[in-house]
């Protein structure tokens, strides 16, 4: 039945990150538990609630002018409970936006929390740290700045 388990956080997972970058916010609200909790850009970004969550994921991701790629791998889940587990991702994304002539590429790690409600998996808390992320203008890929993990950022002013 373990196997089972991770199979199904693996797929729902999965699915998240495919409803993400088709924008179904809603569908992706389902994979939610009701209080969910989100700690995106190393906790910067921070939400409570599946509504909170998907008006957020909405108003940040909605523009269909922004397109977005997010590779979740690597899975490392571990089942705490018949009805609990904790996951980390391994997160490689991009965000486009061609009308601020701009592209941000990064990697990260997911961290998760799980719970299984009437034999369902969902999602309880979804964030990530950064590991890096770059921002480029889009038409020539000209690094803009760099930021590792929470260090600094780097500019790189224009000539």
């Amino acid at each position: 039945m373990a196997l089972d388990d991770v199979e199904a956080i693996c797929r729902l997972k999965y699915a998240y990150f495919r409803l993400l970058d088709l924008k179904r916010y809603t569908e992706l609200g389902a994979l939610l538990t009701d209080d969910a909790t989100t700690s995106y850009q190393s906790g910067e970004l921070r939400q409570a609630g599946r509504d909170a969550i998907v008006a957020f994921l909405r108003t940040s991701l909605g523009d269909p002018g922004i397109v977005t790629t997010h590779n979740g791998h690597h899975p490392e889940i571990e089942l705490t409970s018949e009805r609990s587990a904790t996951g980390t991702w391994y997160l490689e994304d991009r965000v486009i936006v061609p009308a601020l002539d701009f592209v941000l590429t990064g990697t990260a790690l997911y961290h998760d929390e799980y719970v299984k409600d009437s034999g369902e998996w969902r999602i309880a808390h979804t964030g990530y740290d950064r590991i890096y992320e770059e921002h480029r203008r889009y038409s020539s890929g000209r690094v803009l700045s760099l930021r590792i993990g929470n260090g600094p950022v780097t500019t790189f002013p224009e000539t």
